[in-house]
């Protein structure tokens, strides 16, 4: 029997935190592109954060 894999969203924690934040937000005037606008200007913005603190914890460290 041939193994099953699962591919689940959000599959990392930028997906997640993103997905959270706008779960939080009022949506509903929202149209699907501005929705999609929206996604992925908060997925940089965390994608962005993250990736310049571990830039920043990679220089305190040398």
């Amino acid at each position: 029997m041939a193994a099953t894999t699962l591919n689940t969203f959000p599959n990392n924690r930028v997906s997640a935190l993103t997905m959270l934040f706008l779960e939080n937000q009022d949506l509903s005037g929202l149209t699907p592109e501005q929705l999609a606008a929206n996604y992925d200007d908060v997925f940089e913005k965390i994608n962005l954060y993250f990736r310049e603190t571990r830039k920043q914890k990679a220089t305190t460290k040398e």
